[in-house]
């Protein structure tokens, strides 16, 4: 007898799983490649590892996020909580 998958039923996911497959429709779509995002910086911290991280956030929604060392060092100015940018990634 074959299984058959009930309109009910969940689907589950490792973490690796998903992140592979999300990682995957992320790589493929070419809207994706080039990414310019508007926003207010929250929640900055700068480790002794020069990296920084932050939240970039509108009034919708926010996007956790990392500045490499190496792109850090490179900055013109310095970023603070509330300051609003346009981020590339």
């Amino acid at each position: 007898m074959e299984a058959q998958l009930s309109l009910f039923e969940i689907a589950r996911w490792t973490v690796s799983g998903l992140t592979r497959y999300l990682s995957q429709r992320l790589a493929e779509d070419p809207l994706l490649q080039d990414v310019w995002v508007e926003g207010e910086i929250s929640n900055l911290s700068r480790p002794t590892s020069g990296h920084l991280y932050f939240t970039l956030k509108d009034d919708a929604a926010q996007l956790r996020c990392v500045m490499w060392r190496s792109e850090a060092a490179r900055l013109r100015l310095a970023l603070s909580d509330g300051m609003a940018v346009t981020a590339h990634g």
